[in-house]
C-alpha cells in the first residue's frame, strides 16, 4: 500500500488530528487509521479530504506527484509576466505583446496603481489577484484540458480588459497613449 499525504497536509495547513476529523465529519481515530494505512478511505471521505486540501484523489492517495490537475498560481503569474514583457501570439496567430502592455497599463492607470520600474513576480501577486476571481482563470487551477502558453497569454488579456468600468476608458486610454 502507497503511503497516503493525510498526515503530510493535515501538518502543512497546521490542524491536529482532531480539528481535521472535525471539518470532515469523521472522528480522529478514523483520522489516525487513515495516516498510519491501517484503514483505507471510502471514495466519499477521500474526495472530501482531496477537496478539503485543495488537491486531487491521487495525490492525496500518494499515487500522483501532482497536487492538482490543472496549472498553479505561480505558473499563470509567469504567463502574466511573460505575456508583458514578451512577445507572444494570439491563436490567430497575430503577433501580441504590444497590446497587451497597453491593457495593463490602462488598468493600472483606472486603478490608479503606480507601476514601478522594475516589474516583478510580487508586482503581479499583489495588483492582480483579482484575476483568480475570474471563473474562466478559476478554472486554469483545477482543468485536466492543456493550452498552450499563448491561449492563457490571451484569456488574463481578455480577463483584465473585462475589468475596466467601461469600453469608453480603454478606447480614450488607447488613443491618448
Amino acid at each position: 500500500m502507497t503511503q497516503n499525504r493525510i498526515k503530510e497536509l493535515r501538518k502543512k495547513v497546521g490542524l491536529s488530528q482532531a480539528q481535521l476529523a472535525n471539518k470532515i465529519g469523521i472522528s480522529n481515530q478514523i483520522i489516525s487509521f487513515y495516516e498510519n494505512n491501517k484503514r483505507e478511505p471510502k471514495i466519499e471521505t477521500w474526495q472530501a479530504l482531496a477537496n478539503f486540501f485543495d488537491v486531487t484523489v491521487p495525490y492525496l492517495q500518494g499515487i500522483d506527484d501532482k497536487p492538482n490537475t490543472g496549472y498553479s498560481k505561480d505558473y499563470i503569474y509567469k504567463q502574466l509576466d511573460d505575456a508583458y514583457k514578451e512577445k507572444w501570439k494570439d491563436p490567430t496567430g497575430q503577433i501580441m505583446g504590444g497590446g497587451f502592455d497597453k491593457t495593463v497599463d490602462a488598468y493600472l492607470k483606472q486603478a490608479k496603481i503606480k507601476k514601478p520600474s522594475k516589474i516583478d513576480k510580487t508586482f503581479w501577486k499583489t495588483n492582480f489577484n483579482f484575476l483568480f476571481d475570474n471563473p474562466n482563470i478559476k478554472r486554469l487551477l483545477t482543468t485536466k484540458d492543456k493550452y498552450n502558453d499563448d491561449d492563457i497569454k490571451l484569456l488574463l488579456e481578455y480577463t483584465i480588459f473585462l475589468n475596466f468600468t467601461t469600453m469608453k476608458q480603454i478606447i480614450d486610454y488607447y488613443n491618448n497613449n
